[in-house]
C-alpha cells in the first residue's frame, strides 16, 4: 500500500461559503440602522471584523487556487507583477492553510511482471 497525500477541497469550498456568508452580515452592520433594521454589534466591531475576514478570504482564496494548481498571477490577475507578487508575503499563511486540509489516501500498488 502506498499513502498519497491529497487536500480536502469540497471542505475548503464549504468553509470559504461560511466566511463569505460572514462578510456579507459583517458589512450589513457597518450600514445605518435604517438599512439594516436592527443592529446585532456596534457598527465600529463590525468594521474591524470586516476588514480581518476580508484578509482571511484573500488568503483561504489563494489558498484554494494554489491546491488547484495555479500560481499567484493566475489567482489574483490584477498585478503584472513577474517577480514579486503581493501574495507571497502570505506564503506560510497559505501553506498552514494547505496543512490543515490535507488527508491520507492508501492505495494499492500494481506489481508489475
Amino acid at each position: 500500500m502506498e499513502t498519497i497525500v491529497k487536500i480536502n477541497i469540497a471542505k475548503m469550498k464549504e468553509d470559504i461559503k461560511a466566511k463569505v456568508e460572514l462578510q456579507k452580515f459583517y458589512k450589513n452592520q457597518r450600514r445605518t440602522v435604517k438599512l439594516v433594521g436592527e443592529r446585532k454589534m456596534p457598527a465600529s466591531e463590525a468594521t474591524y471584523k470586516h476588514q480581518t475576514n476580508r484578509e482571511d478570504l484573500r488568503i483561504l482564496y489563494a489558498a484554494y487556487g494554489v491546491a488547484r494548481g495555479k500560481t499567484f498571477q493566475e489567482i489574483e490577475k490584477r498585478y503584472d507583477l513577474h517577480n514579486e507578487h503581493p501574495l507571497q508575503k502570505y506564503q506560510k499563511s497559505i501553506d498552514r492553510i494547505l496543512e490543515g486540509y490535507r488527508y491520507l489516501v492508501e492505495v494499492p500498488v500494481l506489481e508489475e511482471k
